[in-house]
């Protein structure tokens, strides 16, 4: 080994590669084929011009184009990849506003005596309003700033600590700071609006009152009336009839509704919880009756909210692990145990596919072509601008592929398809475009390649029989040509004749069901030693690979939700002091006539049982409405059919987690409470 080269990461399953010289390409696989030319320009040519100026001089199957086409599916990668980064970073700053709002609430009922005396000596609706607003823009602001430092400092420290993969040192992102900035001021105003209009519209007599008087129940009534109304809105704008605009709709206004909607929801969740299970708690804490529903009941707001602000972490977790289980179970379940494949990048001879054929253990073998193709006139999969127009275009003999692959019809049949696949007139499409735009038999679509552009008629759907799932697990992509995503089949001379692509890359092998886990390692030995360059996988080792990656992803994703929910722990362990501090004559009181310490202690404790319960309940509930969302846009722009149905285990593992964070971030306040007199209680 004499380096270490940079290369961009395209997707979880890309496999690791080496460079070398030519002539010991040529040593190790026996051919010196030329796949790509690279030329170079000089200095200030008109890359476009002298492209169109010299590409007639290229005759099918070459063809001359500019680095731009091939570099455009990477763009766009990047492009959906910083989307994908804005809206989590929307839904952090979402968090962030609970939080904000959560602790506000509990100022403002802290404050309400000053500002109603505030309001008496000329104050104005207006100035109450727009001084929570700044204070919740300068918190936030504040946060934001000093976030800064701390987030370049850890982007250095792992760019640090990674300094082997990423070698090209570390860049400063001033829009990344600037949306670090921005998005704090914006949480913080968004998070300070309901305190600063509970601050304003309170009259000052009403204030200066006092404040034994529960809250209303029309205004927990109407705060889930406008929560059901936002989720009503989001509902509604899935009505939206082109599937792009649905996407967008959904994307910038759907996201933010949701969220919002169960957020208010949370102050009836906590109100039904506490009507449910306080009288259970009660006797199971040793509390007098009354006395826990009583304390949570006279402050739905303060703690509702506070239930809300854990609910994000909860919903992250539920939703990525609804999705991410049923995703990864549909793409590994793609592939059968039986399958094997052979790969070699400069094709395969015919000599060299019987060699594979002649290995113990193999039942029959197929050829299988690979050519990525552009749909023309239509974005299939996707979103218009961002979506791939690519689909993997597999050429295969129609008879030999049919025998050894036991495919799925679910469209069309064999005895009817068989035909028009012999003349190269028609194809077989995978299931993904009879779901998501509903291509069936007798459909035609355009597709394309270099210079060639042809109608065809779709004469099956079916199953990709994990051919698909083969392509990208042997790495048949670069970052020079777009993503293609599913397949269409057809018959190997139509592919040579119309797009100049004559090598067999893939062979897919047929292996006894029966056969031990020790024959894959005895065929790839095998397969290396009769066809140097040839690298065979088993449908076994794919689907590990599969899973492995999966549960990689997972536990990234887990590690994020516990951060928030560490995140929102802290918010919940002030909530809990300032609310002590609201109601130490209260317990001072309590203390006076005979309650213990460790009755106060379970007390608190057990308003935070409720409230981690209903954060808990509403956090799943917004994460499977965010997971049905999910498979929704896996059928309408993947055409990826997942199941719905959310793992118990992981969420059991949450809701423990997030209730052993919240007693720990409670426990220092309720340590302080016990340690107080009764003297400096009612003093």
């Amino acid at each position: 080994m004499t380096g270490i080269i940079d290369r961009a990461a395209l997707g979880a399953l890309q496999r690791p590669y080496v460079v070398v010289d030519r002539s010991t390409l040529v040593d190790a696989n026996g051919s010196d084929q030329v796949t790509t030319v690279m030329v170079a320009l000089k200095a200030g040519t008109d890359v476009n011009a002298w492209v169109a100026l010299h590409a007639p001089e290229f005759k099918e199957p070459l063809s001359l184009e500019p680095s731009e086409l091939y570099t455009s599916g990477f763009d766009k990668q990047m492009l959906a990849l910083r989307l994908g980064f804005v809206l989590i970073s929307a839904i952090a700053f979402m968090s962030c506003a609970f939080i904000v709002g959560t602790g506000m609430t509990t100022a403002v009922a802290e404050q309400q005596k000053e500002l109603a005396i505030a309001r008496c000596v000329g104050a104005s609706r207006r100035q109450v309003f727009m001084s929570q607003v700044w204070a919740g823009a300068a918190l936030c602001g504040a946060g934001g700033i000093a976030g800064v430092p701390l987030g370049v400092a850890l982007a250095a420290l792992l760019r640090w600590w990674f300094r082997e993969w990423l070698s090209d040192g570390f860049f400063m992102s001033w829009a990344g700071i600037g949306l670090a900035v921005g998005g704090s001021l914006l949480a913080g105003i968004g998070g300070s609006l309901w305190p600063a209009w509970q601050a304003s519209s309170t009259s000052p007599l009403a204030a200066l009152a006092p404040r034994v008087r529960a809250p209303r129940r029309a205004g927990i009534a109407w705060l889930g009336v406008a929560g059901l109304a936002c989720l009503a809105m989001q509902v509604a704008l899935l009505l939206v009839p082109d599937g792009g605009a649905r996407f967008w709709t959904y994307a910038l206004l759907g996201i933010p509704l949701l969220h919002a909607g169960w957020f208010m929801l949370s102050v009836p969740a906590l109100w039904l919880v506490a009507t449910a299970l306080s009288g259970g708690i009660e006797r199971a804490l040793r509390v007098p009756r009354g006395l826990l529903s009583g304390a949570v009941q006279q402050a739905p707001y303060r703690l509702g909210f506070t239930a809300g602000a854990l609910m994000v972490g909860v919903s992250i977790l539920t939703s990525t692990w609804t999705n991410g289980t049923a995703v990864v179970r549909d793409i590994s379940e793609r592939v059968r145990i039986s399958d094997g494949f052979v790969f070699k990048a400069n094709g395969m001879s015919v000599a060299e596919q019987d060699r594979i054929k002649a290995i113990p253990g193999v039942q029959g073998t197929v050829p299988i072509g690979y050519l990525p193709l552009k749909v023309i006139g239509e974005t299939v999969f996707g979103v218009e601008g961002i979506g791939t127009p690519n689909v993997v275009c597999i050429g295969f003999p129609p008879e030999e592929f049919l025998a050894i692959n036991r495919l799925d019809w679910i469209q069309g049949t064999p005895e009817s398809a068989l035909p028009k696949l012999k003349t190269g007139a028609g194809i077989l499409v995978a299931k993904e475009f009879l779901v998501a735009r509903g291509k069936k038999p007798g459909d035609h679509i355009r597709l394309g390649g270099g210079k060639t552009e042809k109608d065809y008629e779709i004469v099956g759907v079916v199953g990709a029989a994990g051919l698909d799932v083969a392509v990208q697990f042997f790495g048949i992509r670069s970052v020079y040509t777009e993503n293609a995503v599913s397949c269409v089949f057809m018959d190997f001379d139509e592919v040579a004749r119309s797009f100049g692509s004559r090598e067999a890359f893939i062979l897919q092998v047929d292996i006894d069901d029966a056969s031990p886990p020790e024959l894959d390692a005895q065929l790839s030995d095998a397969v290396t030693d009769r066809v140097p360059g040839a690298v065979f996988a088993s449908g076994r080792a794919i689907r590990k690979t599969i899973l492995e990656v999966g549960d990689r992803i997972l536990m990234i994703t887990s590690a994020i939700a516990f951060a928030a929910l560490a995140l929102a722990c802290f918010g919940v362990g002030n909530v809990v002091a300032a609310n002590i501090g609201a109601r130490t004559f209260e317990f001072g009181v309590l203390r006076a006539t005979g309650a213990t310490p460790g009755l106060l202690a379970r007390l608190v404790l057990g308003e935070v049982l409720l409230l981690t319960i209903a954060g808990a309940g509403i956090g799943t509930a917004l994460g499977l409405h965010l997971a049905r969302m999910g498979v929704l846009w896996h059928k309408e722009l993947g055409g990826q059919e997942i199941v719905f149905e959310p793992p118990l285990a992981p969420l059991a593992i949450g809701w423990a987690v997030l209730l052993i964070m919240t007693i720990a971030s409670a426990m220092p306040a309720v340590r302080a409470l016990m340690k107080r007199s009764v003297r400096e209680l009612v003093s």
